[in-house]
């Protein structure tokens, strides 16, 4: 398993009178490791539209 590194974003906001602090962290990934998690990404979206256009379009042919 490789070692992955994180850019670290940190910023204190108020909520109901108290100060809490945020922390978000994103992963630094190489070109290529982005390149196939938009892939990965794009896949699974796909597969979504995909199944609301099958179902939309057996449900627009069954009326």
């Amino acid at each position: 398993m490789e070692h992955i590194s994180y850019k670290k974003e940190t910023e204190t906001v108020s909520l109901q009178g108290k100060k809490i602090m945020l922390e978000n962290r994103t992963p630094i990934l190489t070109p290529k490791q982005e390149a196939a998690k938009r892939r990965e990404l794009e896949q699974q979206l796909y597969e979504v539209f995909r199944k609301y256009a099958d179902h939309r379009q057996r449900s627009e042919n069954g009326k």
